[in-house]
């Protein structure tokens, strides 16, 4: 065989791969003719070679076949789809301490020794003088009332009048519409939750406690917290607000929401004294304690609430 009829094999196998690698892909993008235009292509192709046209390549590409299609693939089955999961309650908080997550570094008090700490720590506060001004014009110190293993936390700012002349916190009308809003309200007794202030000696004339005093007596609050280890808090004002949350912010934007102190869930609503003066402002105290009642698992009345 002549360099010339082994170039003329070449480029004709050269044709013939391309032709076929053309009609392939047109049969795998569906085409079933060959359009006149693809005879143009290859004809153009044998002119610019100045090579005769194999007939093998001219057979091809003159002839319009069908062009075998690809198989078609077996439809399968699409798999049932899965049910969709239940959709998930809204969590209710869980029927237990969370101080284990806490910041708090004390160990859990168990239950049975609970009461003879806290009667220890009162005993330290009834002898508290950090407060000069306060030790010389209370009675006496106002500590705690209620169970040292409730579920629930209620904190105030300061004892007033009849705190300080009984010694037991929330007594007067604040205290008694306290009481018909954990009685009446949540369906609990008042011995079932315990109620603290933050400061322990009424201040004069009823003022707010200073920065001062509430850093002075903080710390047997937070020891009250870590022995009882309340499920949930409710702050009560303002002033127990600001300081327990550590913000500024004003009533109306912080109750009917959840935060937490040292782990703790809590909400802040408005203290009694202020829906005694506020009666407009008992509806929206209503809806913070049935948000607490959800978390905590009770019973909320169709009924209006105590403050109404």
């Amino acid at each position: 065989m002549t360099e010339a009829e082994r170039d003329f094999d070449a480029e004709r196998g050269r044709l013939i791969r391309e032709v076929r690698q053309r009609l392939e892909s047109l049969a795998r993008a569906g085409a079933t003719n060959l359009p006149r235009v693809e005879v143009e292509v290859v004809a153009a192709v044998v002119r610019e070679r100045e090579a005769p046209a194999p007939a093998a390549v001219v057979a091809v590409a003159v002839e319009s076949q069908p062009i075998a299609r690809p198989r078609p693939i077996e439809p399968v089955a699409a798999p049932k789809p899965s049910p969709p999961p239940a959709p998930k309650p809204l969590p209710v908080l869980p029927a237990r301490s969370l101080f284990d997550d806490s910041g708090l570094a004390a160990p859990v008090v168990p239950p049975e020794e609970r009461p003879a700490l806290l009667a220890a720590l009162a005993e330290q506060v009834a002898g508290c003088r950090k407060c000069p001004h306060l030790a010389a014009t209370r009675t006496q110190t106002v500590f705690a009332d209620g169970s040292p293993t409730a579920r629930l936390m209620f904190i105030g700012e300061a004892p007033g009048a009849d705190e300080d002349r009984t010694g037991v916190p929330f007594i007067g009308k604040a205290g008694q519409l306290l009481t018909d809003m954990i009685t009446k309200g949540m369906g609990l007794g008042r011995q079932d939750v315990y109620i603290a202030n933050i400061l322990k000696c009424r201040p004069p004339e009823n003022r707010d406690p200073t920065p001062e005093e509430s850093a002075n007596c903080f710390p047997y609050l937070e020891r009250q917290i870590e022995i009882v280890r309340p499920e949930f808090i409710c702050l009560l004002g303002r002033i127990a607000t600001s300081t327990l949350l550590n913000t500024a912010l004003s009533m109306s934007r912080l109750r009917g929401r959840w935060h937490r102190v040292h782990g703790v869930p809590t909400i802040a609503t408005y203290h009694p004294a202020y829906l005694l003066r506020n009666p407009a402002a008992k509806k929206d105290a209503w809806e913070d304690l049935q948000m607490l009642m959800r978390a905590m698992g009770l019973a909320v009345p169709k009924r209006k609430g105590p403050a109404e």
